[in-house]
């Protein structure tokens, strides 16, 4: 069965709306990829940052009025934009029918962080501070809060992957009749620990990443909120496909061969009884990493072949980290969606443009092939991928139904 993506919303480097993601997105901006030299512990790294000016929208708990952690702020954010959305759906269904299923890998650690500065200067913690605001279940808890959602809630934690997973999860509540309204996404906020661990593992860049660049050297961590209200209604945006598989190759680096990754993409097209080259546009997990690039290229070209529109959107966002697979996903809903993308465009591969020839052949995305797919025909259907550590992969097909 495929459910109905209703509604999202979204903050990231890109913006915090619908309309200035969409546009940035269009664009190719590279704005919100800023050098950072608070957070990381050596040298100024380039991060993925919201820009300051959106948590002016934000700050204090709509129900209780306390100081938020970042990721809550990240969360209320994107809430707001999806609240007059839910209300009827409140109304129609009530507190007991809706669910919350949120991906994230750092819940409130930022905030905790902070707290032990000041434990650290001072010897007390903040009056507010509470560990319980860094434990993994924290952000669906505040996002159920927010909405008043009384069905099942809870987080997923599988890195990379963990918010493509939580579309999966409102999937399956919905079809096990536990709710009728779910919202799912995730939330993810700039840290030390990540930002300081990703650059012990020799992962990150040194500069802008370059998704699939002969230059590339790695990622630029990033942070965003991306919520969906999702639902068993038929017709709009849909979530017609999804598939979920492990490499069990090693614990940080994907399979070589990208099989774990090809073999979900040909899962979620068979779930969506669709072909790859039907498919209008690729949305690639496409890191910058050289490890990533190179297997993810195979399994695209395997999946999909080599005229299949794709390109990694890292360019722009950095990687959210367990917001990735719903911001990702996200972007495929706004591409499909006239009123955020009236000309049926898609966005660029955005790096340096030194591509890699060693890498198996895939059209990425650029200004010519742009045009001419936009010239042809609207976009239908779309493709997100995400994979995390331990070759945790999760694919997902989105489209449009009348």
């Amino acid at each position: 069965m495929s459910i109905c993506l209703k509604d999202f919303g979204v903050v990231c480097a890109l913006g915090d709306s619908k309309a200035s993601v969409a546009a940035g997105l269009l664009k190719g901006s590279r704005d919100g990829l800023m050098l950072d030299s608070e957070l990381p512990n050596a040298e100024p790294q380039y991060v993925g940052r919201v820009a300051d000016s959106a948590f002016n929208k934000a700050g204090t708990n709509l129900t209780t009025g306390k100081k938020l952690s970042r990721n809550d702020k990240l969360s209320q954010l994107a809430y707001l934009q999806i609240a007059d959305t839910l209300l009827p759906l409140l109304a129609e269904f009530g507190q007991q029918r809706i669910a919350v299923v949120i991906g994230t890998s750092t819940s409130g650690i930022e905030y905790g962080e902070q707290a032990l500065k000041q434990k650290i200067a001072t010897g007390e913690y903040p009056e507010n501070y509470h560990y319980s605001m860094q434990e993994m279940g924290t952000t669906a808890q505040f996002i159920a809060d927010l909405c008043q959602a009384k069905g099942p809630v809870y987080s997923i934690s599988t890195a990379c992957s963990s918010s493509g997973k939580a579309l999966v999860s409102a999937q399956a509540l919905l079809d096990a009749d536990l709710a009728d309204v779910v919202i799912a996404g995730g939330v993810d906020s700039l840290a030390k620990l990540t930002v300081n661990g990703f650059k012990a593992l020799a992962s990150t860049a040194t500069a802008q990443n370059n998704p699939f660049s002969t230059d590339r050297d790695g990622i630029n961590i990033g942070e965003a909120a991306a919520l969906f209200i999702v639902t068993k209604e038929q017709g709009g945006i849909q979530l017609l496909g999804a598939a979920e598989t492990s490499d069990a190759h090693h614990l940080s680096a994907p399979h070589p061969e990208g099989e774990g990754a090809l073999r979900a993409m040909r899962m979620a097209l068979t779930e969506a009884n669709l072909q790859g080259e039907q498919i209008d546009y690729v949305n690639l997990h496409g890191t910058g990493t050289p490890k990533n690039d190179d297997m993810e290229a195979k399994a695209m070209f395997n999946a999909c072949g080599s005229n299949v529109l794709c390109g990694s959107t890292k360019g722009m966002t950095g990687h959210t980290l367990g917001a990735a697979g719903a911001l990702e996903a996200g972007i495929c809903w706004l591409l499909l969606n006239d009123e955020y993308n009236p000309e049926h465009q898609v966005p660029a591969n955005v790096s340096d443009g030194e591509l890699d020839n060693n890498l198996a052949t895939i059209n990425l995305v650029d200004a010519k092939a742009n045009a001419e797919r936009s010239a042809k025909n609207k976009l239908q259907t779309c493709m997100s991928n995400s994979f995390a550590f331990g070759g945790n992969n999760i694919s997902l097909v989105i489209g449009k139904q009348p």
